[in-house]
């Protein structure tokens, strides 16, 4: 059985960023980057105004000084020359006419047939944005392992850059076992229960982003769960959630093997979660999710989701926990790491709070329902007093 850091580090043993292929800027929003992005322009681009109001000559103003209206300049217009003693009327963004150096705010100014009377003396480079005073071309604005936020989103277009260099999206397959399990919305039926792991961690890993491949559930049969794992590994991912115990009818294992993945672990020393199984086929990392809900959101926010970060670029794949404290006494189960189904409420100073809920169990699904997430109680460290600062993980 392996310890959590140990078996996080064996999983993302060796992943390396996928191949990188370019897309489009609107098809780039949540991407990694895989390459450096430089402004293909200045910006500013051109000396511009920040204001409405005159572009003027500074050492034209004075107070009640009048400066003859010669043209009106709109932003993406043309331009005019000015001359000492004229003006030029100008909205926000407008480019600065040669022979301009300032800008009289339109509050400043007022207009008096074809004239404009300046009510204050302005200073040279008055509200003028300069030319490259944000970015210079050639600037690195985005680099390898970057997210591809709406900000840097927003950089990237503004300097004029149409296209980035991003690993491709990771295909993850995912299989639910069990002849237990039914369709949600289906008539209930005796010894039936209703399957919900492959939407769990299909939103779970969508909101990384994936491109997702939900299999038919298989029925607790070998050959049936082997030509289903066959067909799963095809992707970069395969998640196979159930069926990964001892019993006799828990074929994942076996089919494992069968199909030729090599098993790198099976077990962890976590609650819940503790079967986890994960291997590799070729380039293609393969994940036993034990089928308790419970255990399955657990396990993908640890370990998927992770590795799913990793082949997309990203420099720190996790997992995602914050930083909070007990709002009362608890401690690990068993001596294995366990994570505390809790309410996260923030505290008087902002830090939150984790209340563990009264039911606490791997099958506790209704409880995760009314939670906020997990508060996380090492393996070893006994029993936790109200107070100890402690990992959270939120779902």
């Amino acid at each position: 059985m392996k310890d959590f850091a140990e078996a996080l580090a064996l999983v993302l043993e060796g992943i390396e960023p996928l191949a990188s292929e370019q897309v489009a800027l609107p098809e780039a929003i949540g991407r990694v980057m895989a390459a450096e992005a430089r402004a293909a322009i200045d910006l500013p681009p051109f000396d511009r105004t920040a204001m409405d109001g005159f572009a003027v000559r500074a050492q034209d103003t004075a107070p009640g000084a009048e400066l003859r209206v010669i043209g009106d300049l709109a932003a993406g217009g043309g331009t005019i020359t000015l001359e000492p003693g004229t003006a030029a009327r100008i909205s926000t963004g407008a480019a600065i006419p040669p022979g301009a150096d300032s800008i009289l705010r339109v509050e400043d100014a007022e207009v008096r047939d074809g004239t404009v009377v300046a009510a204050v003396a302005v200073r040279h480079g008055l509200h003028v944005r300069r030319r490259a005073e944000d970015v210079h071309a050639g600037d690195v604005l985005a680099r390898p392992g970057d997210v591809l936020t709406v900000p840097r989103l927003s950089a990237l277009a503004s300097a004029g850059v149409a296209t980035v260099d991003v690993p491709r999206t990771p295909r993850v397959d995912v299989i639910v076992t069990g002849s237990e399990l039914l369709p949600p919305g289906a008539p209930p039926e005796p010894g039936k229960i209703y399957e919900s792991n492959s939407l769990a961690v299909g939103a779970m890993l969508a909101a990384v982003g994936s491109r997702l491949v939900h299999h038919p559930p298989v029925i607790d049969e070998f050959d049936a769960t082997r030509a289903a794992i066959e067909a799963g590994l095809e992707g970069d991912i395969l998640i196979v959630s159930g069926g990964v115990s001892v019993g006799p009818h828990d074929h994942v294992k076996p089919a494992f093997e069968a199909c030729g993945i090599e098993e790198v672990f099976w077990r962890v020393r976590i609650k819940p979660g503790k079967p986890l199984w994960f291997g590799r086929r070729g380039s293609t990392l393969v994940f036993g999710l034990p089928g308790n809900p419970l255990s399955a959101i657990v396990c993908t926010a640890l370990f998927v989701l992770p590795a799913l970060r990793r082949l997309r670029g990203e420099s720190d794949p996790g997992p995602r926990f914050d930083r909070g404290r007990l709002g009362e006494s608890a401690g690990p189960s068993d001596n294995r790491t366990t994570f505390l189904i809790s309410k996260l409420v923030p505290g008087e100073d902002g830090i939150p709070v984790a209340w563990p809920t009264e039911r606490q169990g791997s099958h506790m699904t209704g409880a995760l329902g009314e939670s906020d997430g997990f508060a996380v109680a090492p393996h070893g460290s006994g029993s936790l007093p109200a107070g100890a600062e402690v990992d959270l993980l939120r779902v």
